[in-house]
């Protein structure tokens, strides 16, 4: 599976692409400009056949290889258990937003298994890593803006003082995700916030710039401020 894998990376390297990838994703390493609908291809693929040999021949160096290695997870048939472990030890080598978006809402999980991995998102909400809290902002957003959950997701992205860039650009993200899906609810949280007014400010531009939010609902996102 592994050969296959270094197989695909010499046939389908794409130096334009690669190069239109640096732009848009500046610290994306290295990188052989592979477009990612064939990698998902590949990843699906692996998940249904010798996915281990994969993961004990990796090396972590090329960008594709990282994003193969967190779509796996994403698709094999295992336990949830087996699953969020293999997250576990997938995180730490997150370095850049596109890796870590695509893997967080790929992720995808039963009805059943819900706890498990909002347990999960709790646990990385408190890491101190910008991609690790990145990480679990952006599963709360792909998995958890619903009725069940809202209060709880509003009160953590609330809660989040990490500054780092990609943490703030990623709660401002969520929360306008939470505005689209729950208004009223958001607009309380961010009136009476404890976020940065960079993170406030950043949650408004998504708000009015989105094509999902009708023109009453942009008006009204202007109205709020920053404390």
């Amino acid at each position: 599976m592994y050969n296959e894998f270094l197989e695909l990376i010499k046939n389908e390297a794409d130096e334009k692409y690669r190069e239109f990838s640096l732009k848009i994703t500046p610290d994306l390493g290295k990188s052989a400009g592979v477009r990612t609908p064939v990698l998902k291809q590949f990843a699906k693929k692996a998940a249904k056949g010798d996915w281990e040999e994969f993961f004990q021949k990796r090396n972590n160096e090329l960008y594709e290889e990282k994003l193969v290695s967190g779509l796996i997870i994403c698709y094999i048939k295992e336990s949830i258990d087996i699953r969020l472990n293999l997250l576990r030890e997938f995180i730490p080598i997150i370095d850049n937003w596109a890796l870590c978006d695509m893997v967080a809402c790929a992720f995808k999980f039963k009805k059943a298994e819900s706890e498990k991995v909002w347990d999960f998102v709790n646990e990385y909400i408190e890491k101190n890593g910008e991609f690790e809290k990145r990480f679990a902002v952006v599963m709360l957003l792909a998995h958890f803006i619903d009725e069940k959950h809202i209060d709880e997701t509003l009160k953590m992205l609330n809660n989040i003082k990490d500054e780092k860039f990609y943490v703030s650009m990623a709660v401002a993200w969520a929360l306008s995700v939470c505005y689209i899906k729950f208004r009223e609810k958001t607009v309380d949280v961010l009136k009476n916030t404890k976020l940065s007014n960079d993170t406030v400010k950043r949650t408004l531009l998504k708000i009015t710039q989105s094509r999902r939010v009708d023109e009453e609902g942009k008006r009204q996102a202007k109205l709020v401020r920053a404390n």
